[in-house]
Order: C-alpha cells, then sequence, then structure tokens
C-alpha cells in the first residue's frame, strides 16, 4: 500500500486558528502539485482529514483533482500534534490490500507520522504531498518513495535544513 501524506495548502490570516482557509495561492499550489501526481494516486482507496476547516478543505481540493469519488472522512487522530503511533492505531482496521490512502493535516502531526512509519525526519512545505510504501503499520515498517512541494521535488530532510535557504 502506498500512504500518501498531503499537508495543507497555504492559508490567510483571521481572528481564530479555526477560522483560517486557504488562500486562491495556496488552492493553486495544491491543485499544482496534487495534479503533477495524478497518476500515482489513481489506487485511491480511502481520504482522511484532519479537524480543521482549512484541512478539510485541501483535501477535498485535493481529492477532486486526484479523480477520487468516494468520501472524504474526518479522522481525528489526524489533528495538530499527534504522534505517529497514535495516528496508525486508528487506521489498523483498514484493508491494506484494498488499495492506497491519502492522509491530509499539518506538518506536525504529518511528520511525525512520517518519522514513525518510514524513520524518515523531513519538512513538509504548504501543499507537499509524500509518499510511503508500507505493508504494516510499525515503526519503521515503510520506506519513503518520494515527495512534491510546490517550488521542489526533492525530499527536504531536517538534517539539510540549513540548505533549504
Amino acid at each position: 500500500m502506498i500512504v500518501f501524506l498531503l499537508r495543507h495548502g497555504m492559508t490567510s490570516r483571521a481572528e481564530t486558528d479555526m477560522d483560517r482557509s486557504l488562500t486562491q495561492d495556496g488552492i493553486a499550489a495544491l491543485q499544482e502539485v496534487v495534479g503533477r501526481r495524478v497518476d500515482d494516486l489513481a489506487n485511491l482507496n480511502k481520504v482522511f482529514t484532519g479537524p480543521l476547516g482549512r484541512i478539510r478543505q485541501t483535501a477535498e481540493i485535493a481529492a477532486e483533482v486526484a479523480g477520487y469519488k468516494g468520501e472524504v472522512s474526518d479522522l481525528q487522530s489526524l489533528n495538530k500534534l499527534s504522534r505517529g503511533q497514535e495516528i496508525t492505531a486508528s487506521l489498523q482496521d483498514i484493508d491494506m490490500n484494498a488499495g492506497d490512502l491519502l492522509l491530509v493535516s499539518h506538518e506536525s502531526s504529518l511528520c511525525n507520522l512520517m518519522m514513525w512509519l518510514a524513520g524518515e525526519d523531513i519538512l513538509m512545505p504548504n501543499s507537499s504531498l509524500s509518499a510511503i510504501e508500507t505493508q504494516a503499520w510499525g515503526r519503521s515498517d515503510g520506506k519513503l518513495l518520494w515527495q512534491e512541494s510546490p517550488n521542489s521535488r526533492e525530499i527536504k530532510r531536517a538534517i539539510n535544513f540549513a540548505d533549504q535557504f
């Protein structure tokens, strides 16, 4: 199975964090990134989104661009500070042979999940999409295949953080 991780698009300012939504530039960047990988997303079986509006907005746009016809489902464990093992625990009932997953959330929870599944410490700019191949939800059972972001196709490893600027 391929597990795709997608960080929400660029957001606007708002009075509260709950009220933030994607900007027009954020929507355009998201559509471009997902559009570049539409063939990779052809086998999506489930799309899960975190609880905030901008996360759901991102998931719905990605699902539309990818041609996904199923439901976009809420997954409470995809909140801002979730740990990888918390997220994977909530996915234990997923049939890993039924198709690929798209998980949409914040950078912090997605990076935690990436570290848990693939042992990779990476950065995920807004609208970044990463792919992990895995056959189990255990620690370091997966392999990072690629990362796509609005400005790069290179994996942005945290150890090279200073090189990103």
